[in-house]
This record gives structure tokens, sequence and C-alpha cells, in this order.
């Protein structure tokens, strides 16, 4: 009988290379118009095999002018290809809310391969979280989460306090720079952030300079750093180019399970089930106490990392953002600092119930939300059925993203988008904010974001205490720093530094 090899010469000997490549091409591209969805939605032309992925691979980190470019040239609404799923782009505040919200039953789904991809680490695989589930599954770990999140602090301080007291601590790590120039000021706030989600998440906050707590928020700030989730099905090299790497992912995910793993057992040792401390007390009582600890691993990992990371490094960089905005616009600071002296003075921290008479600053957070942009696209939704938006028909289980960008930079809803001005949320007149539901920093419909209270509380408190204590600036007038955005999962500026001058009292 005939090897393969044989029958490849005959092949090559008879009909000659050029024609049998000609002949493969042509096989591999009709086998890929007959397994791809059919649709009139338009969108750049599709490659056998890998559809799409070449473009956004040339995309790299700069995917928000990637999709710019797709949407002035397809219009609001258009489709890739991921390989041969098809993932529909809506464009415009109308087509997202659509979608979103008037079609959020039809909506709310991830596509069920999603979580395939992120489930396996060393001790097994992983049972769904919050982001990445759906149904029952996600309904429960929702009001799990939001529920901790609002019974925090009951009997001891309550979550105001907590944050305003990591204000405080980070205004005090930043003080023994003594003006000089910080290199890596997101570390600074990562810390910060980080110990508010600890306390909720584990009952205490830990020292600044917690070797475990800085190894848990690295794993976490690298995690944040790699591509799309829905890019991770690409081959390992190539995910490597567009982010932080595939090896580095699996180790950073290894030691926040090392982490969750210790956490567990100092847990056990003092588990009080008529005293419940945190979320991973929350869960140890509804967990079966005679599963082991691997088990219980694999059932808490997600929600915990999940709950961890919504927690810190998403507010960690949008405050890196409010940071390299400061420094770029000054008299937006100055305007800021000098509402905070008026209305809080400058002997007591900045709090969250401050807010009602600081308008200005609560619209400068508003505009650092919306020009950061810290997410271009939200993790793709799924259809459960066929839907009708802006007249294309999308079909039943489909991927669905809005581009967030295309609301935050729409020139007909913020003229001069890329202009930092405040004043677009700010009625002079009354002190009002105002326009604040035009933006978009935590999604909408069914799948807003469940921190979102928890992160309007810290970018309010943390940026407010900033302001007051230091007046932040360049290092040197020759310093230009860059305002162009890195795409990893999270959107962050390239890097910079700053110097943050204390502020007479």
């Amino acid at each position: 009988m005939a090897t393969v090899w044989e029958w490849l010469e005959f092949l090559f000997r008879e009909i000659g290379f050029g024609t049998l490549l000609v002949f493969t091409l042509v096989f591999l591209l009709v086998l890929f118009s007959i397994s791809i969805p059919h649709t009139d939605i338009p969108g750049p032309f599709a490659l056998p095999l890998v559809g799409n992925l070449p473009l956004l691979f040339h995309m790299g980190k700069r995917r928000q002018k990637g999709y710019f470019r797709l949407q002035k040239k397809y219009g609001n609404v258009f489709r890739l290809f991921l390989g041969r799923r098809m993932l529909i782009i809506l464009c415009g505040r109308k087509n997202i809310h659509d979608a979103f919200v008037r079609h959020g039953m039809q909506t709310s789904n991830r596509p069920d391969w999603l979580f395939d991809h992120q489930s396996k680490i060393k001790h097994g695989n992983l049972e769904p979280g919050i982001v990445l589930s759906n149904g029952h599954i996600w309904r429960k770990n929702r009001k799990f989460a939001v529920q901790t999140m609002r019974d925090f602090g009951m009997g001891k301080k309550s979550l105001d306090e907590v944050i305003t007291d990591e204000a405080r601590e980070l205004c005090a790590d930043i003080a023994a720079y003594k003006g000089k120039p910080i290199e890596k000021i997101k570390d600074l706030l990562s810390v910060s952030v980080s110990n508010v989600i600890h306390s909720i998440v584990f009952g205490y906050r830990c020292p600044h300079d917690d070797p475990d707590l800085l190894t848990v928020i690295r794993a976490i700030d690298t995690l944040f750093k790699a591509p799309p989730i829905q890019l991770q099905i690409l081959p390992k090299f190539i995910q490597n180019a567009m982010g932080s790497t595939f090896d580095a992912r699996q180790k950073a995910k290894e030691d926040i399970g090392e982490y969750l793993e210790m956490q567990i057992k100092d847990h056990e040792k003092t588990f009080d089930r008529n005293s419940l401390r945190d979320l991973v007390d929350q869960y140890l009582a509804e967990i079966p106490w005679e599963k082991d600890i691997k088990e219980k691993i694999l059932m808490m990992y997600q929600v915990v990392l999940e709950c961890f990371a919504a927690g810190s490094d998403t507010t960690a960089t949008t405050l890196e953002w409010a940071a390299l905005y400061m420094i770029t616009n000054p008299d937006v600071q100055e305007k800021c600092y000098k509402e905070i002296r008026k209305v809080v003075g400058l002997i007591r921290d900045v709090c969250y119930s401050d807010k009602s008479d600081l308008g200005f600053l609560e619209a400068t957070v508003l505009e650092v939300q919306r020009l950061s942009n810290i997410t271009v696209t939200t993790i793709p939704h799924s259809s459960s059925e066929d839907l009708i938006i802006s007249g294309h028909v999308i079909p039943k289980d489909t991927m669905i993203s809005p581009f967030v960008s295309s609301v935050h930079m729409d020139p007909e809803l913020f003229p001069d988008p890329d202009e930092f001005r405040p004043e677009r949320f700010y009625d002079e007149k009354t002190g009002n904010v105002i326009n604040k539901d035009t933006i978009l920093p935590f999604s909408l419909g069914p799948r807003i974001c469940p921190g979102e209270t928890l992160a309007r509380t810290e970018l309010f408190t943390m940026l407010g205490n900033l302001i007051q204590k230091f007046k932040l600036s360049k290092v040197s007038d020759d310093d230009r720093p860059s305002l162009e955005s890195l795409s990893g999962i999270v959107s962050h500026p390239e890097p910079f530094r700053l110097r943050a001058e204390p502020r007479e009292s």
C-alpha cells in the first residue's frame, strides 16, 4: 500500500507543485467559505482558516486605532472572523444600548468556548466565576460577590473608611519620595487599591511591602497585559508578541493559586460559621467541608481572581491615567485643588461623602474614564437568538462586543474628543455634575461591572487626596509623556515619570 509520501511524490511528478499549490488554496477557500457563517454585515476580507486574526495581530497594542479605522471604513456595525468564529463589533451609543439594554436578556451570555481556554491551572480544571460564566452559575456568583461587597464592614470599619485609610497610606508612600521623581506611580497605586479588595476578599490589609501581596499584584498585572481573551486561542508565539507571554501568564496563575491555597488554609483554622469575616469565609460556608484543598481552590479561584482583579488592576490603571492627565493639564489639577481647599480644607482627608460638594473633582474623574478608554472593547457576549441591530441581522450564537471607545470619542457627544475637558461633565452655574450617563466605563445592561460602586468610590477618594496633598508635575520641562494607550485586556499608558511635591498646609 502506497505511503503518504509516495502519493505526494506522485502528485508532484504528475501535476506539478504549482498546480498542486493552487488546487490546495482553492480547496481551502471553498472549505472556509462553507464553514463560516454567511452574513451581510460588512467587514475586512477574511483569510481561510485564520480569518482576521492576522489583522488583529498587526494592530498589536494599538487596537483602539485599528478599530477606529475599521469603523470609518465599514460603519457602526462590522464583523471580524476569529478563525471561523464571527465577532460583531458594535459602535455608537445607540447600537450598544440596543444590543445590551433593550436586548439585554438575549445578549447576556458569554461564548462557552472562552472559558475553556482559561480554565486550567496546575490544580486541575477551574469552575467558572462571574465574568465568563452563564445562566444560573453566573447569577449565583454575581449575587454572591455583590452581596459580599455590600455587607462588608458590618460590625467594623465601613468600606468608605477602609478606602480613605488606604488613600492616606498611599499619600504617605508618595510623601516618602520628598518631591523626587517617581518612575512607576502604578506600583504605588496598585498596592493601595489592592489592599482595599484584599480586605474584602481576605479580611485584612497588608503592609505595603508585604512580599506575598506584591507577588499577587505583579501576577494580576501580568494577566491584564495579556491579549484580549478572545485572542488567546492564537498560537503561543503569536500571543507573546501581543502582550505578556503565555508562560508568564501561566506562572502568574500559579502564583495566585498558591496565595489562595495559603489563605484557605489560614481561614479554615479560624473559621466560625456564625461570624463570617470576608469573601473566603462566605465561600467556605457554602462549600462542603469534606472537600480537599485542591477542590476548594478550583471552586474559589475564578471568583476570587475576578473580584481581586476587578477591584485592583482596572482601578489602579485608571488612577495611573489620572496622574498622567494631571501632569499634562496643570490648570485642571489646580481647579480641583481650589475646590477641595474650599470645601474640605487641608486638615482632614477627602472622603466619598464629600462627592456632592466636589462636583468638578467628580467631573474630572469622569473625564479621565472617558479619555483613557481602559476597556477598548469588552469581553464578547453571545446572542441567544437572532437579533436585528441597526438593520443588520445578527444570528443566534454569534459573538458581540461593544467598541466602547466609539462612544467615548464620538465628536457628536464630545466635541474635540481628544482634548481633556472635565467641563463636559460640569455645570459651572450650578456646580452639578451633568451627562455622566453618556459614558460606559463599566459597560451597561445585565453584564454591567459588579464592582462599579467600589471603583467609583476608590477613584474619587484617592484622586481627591492626591490632589489635596501634592502638586503633581512633570519631572522637567523637557519631559513629553505620551498620551497614547497600549491595549491589553485593559489599556494602559506608556511609561512616564512624575514629581509629587507636598503642598503647604
